[in-house]
């Protein structure tokens, strides 16, 4: 009896240990859960600390120096100081992704381009970390990811920021033919970019700060009177049409002739070409023998010749600028001039007996008259070949300060890039492959190169695609995807969509410039 009771005792003790065994499971994993999220916590809290100083000091940069690239260049800067500090690095192309940072965490870093449109950015930290205790329940790591939203503060409750913009505006033979909805394109485009002057120019603007310029092109864009400043060529040139004989009376060599021919080679001499027949007859009779009816005529000799001059106009259509300032928006000069006319071409062939010798309209320079673009606009024709490259440098002339000496006397300066109480945005518009031009680079490349420039500068730069090939791959389509800034493109396909892509621009506009802008940088909470 005592034994099976010692063994029942024995049997209970089992249970027991089992039952204490499976009871500690969750309270060690528990434990260790609370462990690896504390550790995970405390990473969060680092990396959050980095993101708050770096986008503070990345955006304190672009309010000073206006400069989208500066700004990017410091906020990373404080992010790579503050990650080594907690023994962490940057993932980048340099080190790989991370590959050769040894036992330093890799902390990859998305979103730390400054958006100039609204003067924010918004950088996303994202990394792991080893669960040891979780890994038992098969939860290897935990992502971390953190975020800080900041921009330029908007704190004043009155006055907007100033835009401008150059809208450049396709004219070539193409935009004659209609659409996919049978609608010609040209007029199409017409009343979408007159409506989209509406939208950013309303009658009712109590400021007026809003300034809108226009770049039509074709193969070409014509300059006006800017042609000679921006060529380097002059104005006008004479040219030698022809030759003037002046013919005088010899004293050596003569002829009997009737008194009717005599007076005929007197009016021929230079000097008395003005004189009426009568005159002329006087003349013989007065100063020539006579025999009978005939007069002893002097032959008639030459005296001498000066040439005819006639004045030349320098065609006012450029072309791209080439060298090492094709992309810049360096002011022209010495060495940075723009194309002429026909690039390669003698002198001569530059200039036109014609003052209107440019049958593209002329581009106008930024203006508060809105009345004036949209008459322009409706008198728009249609022409051969797609220069969209030329188009787009003259946008990106029209809204650099650079060029502020460039325009004629009493054109309103266009504002610094770093004045952030100013949008400066360009709107491109286009309907086919870029396809005109005298480089050795294709026009798609440079005018990519160009918006590149634009884009750095901290110009917003809007594409329209008009009636395009729906081909992702189509190289029109990424020509204008590249040029635009992230996210801002737009292939309408018939003159509704138009319409509706230059309206959501014009809203997107109006919405960032009616923004108030101090001097301050706020962090924003989501």
């Amino acid at each position: 009896m005592s034994l099976k009771l010692l063994q029942m005792k024995s049997d209970e003790s089992g249970n027991v240990a089992v039952l204490f065994s499976l009871m500690m499971l969750p309270i060690v994993g528990g434990v260790g859960l609370a462990v690896d999220h504390a550790r995970a916590h405390r990473l969060q809290t680092q990396l959050q600390i980095v993101a708050d100083a770096a986008t503070s000091a990345g955006l304190s940069e672009y309010r000073q120096t206006g400069d989208v690239n500066k700004g990017q260049q410091r906020l990373l800067k404080y992010i790579d100081d503050g990650l080594e500090k907690d023994g962490m690095i940057r993932a980048r192309e340099e080190n790989g992704n991370g590959a050769n940072a040894g036992d330093a965490r890799v902390v990859y870093v998305d979103g730390s381009v400054i958006d100039p449109a609204t003067s924010s950015v918004r950088p996303v930290l994202r990394t792991s970390i080893g669960t040891p205790f979780m890994s038992l329940l098969g939860t290897e790591e935990l992502e971390v990811e953190v975020y800080t939203k900041g921009a330029v503060a908007s704190n004043s409750e009155s006055g907007t920021k100033d835009l401008e913009v150059s809208l450049m505006l396709d004219v070539s033979g193409s935009m004659d033919w209609n659409d996919a909805a049978g609608n010609r394109k040209m007029d199409s485009m017409k009343d979408a970019a007159k409506d989209f002057l509406d939208i950013i120019m309303p009658q009712d603007l109590a400021v007026d700060n809003r300034r809108v310029g226009i770049v039509p092109f074709s193969e070409r864009v014509n300059v006006g009177s800017y042609a000679a400043t921006a060529t380097g060529f002059a104005p006008t040139i004479q040219v030698q049409t022809g030759t003037n004989t002046t013919y005088g009376l010899s004293t050596s060599s003569f002829s009997w002739m009737s008194l009717s021919n005599c007076g005929n080679r007197v009016r021929q001499a230079t000097q008395f070409a003005s004189y009426s027949s009568s005159q002329a007859r006087s003349y013989c009779q007065t100063n020539f023998q006579r025999s009978g009816t005939s007069y002893r005529t002097p032959a008639l000799v030459e005296t001498g010749s000066t040439p005819i001059m006639s004045p030349r106009f320098l065609r006012t259509c450029v072309t791209e600028r080439q060298g090492t300032e094709r992309y810049t928006d360096v002011a022209p000069a010495s060495g940075q001039y723009v194309g002429v006319h026909s690039p390669g071409s003698s002198t001569t062939t530059q200039y036109s007996s014609s003052q209107n010798n440019c049958s593209l309209p002329e581009i106008k320079t930024l203006t508060t008259d809105k009345e004036m673009l949209k008459t322009h606009i409706q008198n728009f024709g249609t022409y051969n070949g797609t220069a969209g490259h030329v188009g787009t440098a003259w946008s990106y002339y029209m809204l650099s300060p650079e060029w502020n000496r460039f325009w004629s006397e009493g054109h309103l300066d266009v504002a610094e890039y770093n004045d952030t109480n100013v949008i400066k945005a360009a709107v491109l518009m286009t309907d086919g492959q870029y396809n005109s031009n005298w480089a050795n680079i294709s026009s798609s490349d440079q005018a990519i190169g160009i918006c590149n420039e634009m884009k750095a500068k901290g110009i917003i730069v809007y594409t329209i695609g008009f009636d395009m090939s729906t081909d992702n791959n189509d190289p029109a389509r990424q020509t204008l995807i590249s040029c635009a800034s992230p996210g801002k493109y737009y292939f309408p396909y018939n003159g509704e969509a138009l319409r509706e892509a230059f309206e959501e621009i014009g809203d997107s506009l109006v919405t960032i410039v009616t923004r108030s802008t101090d001097d301050d940088t706020v962090l924003i909470s989501e």
